[in-house]
């Protein structure tokens, strides 16, 4: 559960960010309901490569957010927008 003080983070932002990492396999992207799913590309066992992100209001909690943009390499992106779009840097809202 996203804990108040953390923001969430727009879906399309994160869905552009991971299609455009190169890391997933071409056309593996589907949505059902308010979840997304990808297959990411590599030999491991496919409950491995298989990442799932759901959607609440249009918008990912903090959590998923940061745990995708480790697993897909664009944590700098994310805390620019953070910043850029909620005013949040470094653990705390800006004025």
């Amino acid at each position: 559960m996203s804990k108040p003080y953390h923001p969430c983070v727009d879906t399309n932002f994160i869905v552009q960010k991971i299609t455009e990492s190169n890391k997933i396999e071409e056309d593996s992207q589907l949505r059902a309901g308010n979840s997304y799913s990808f297959v990411m590309k590599g030999d491991k066992p496919f409950h491995k490569k298989h990442v799932t992100l759901r959607e609440i209001d249009g918008c990912i909690n903090f959590e998923q957010a940061m745990a995708k943009a480790i697993l897909f390499g664009f944590i700098g992106d994310l805390l620019k927008w953070l910043e850029e779009n909620k005013g949040w840097k470094e653990g705390e809202y800006l004025n």
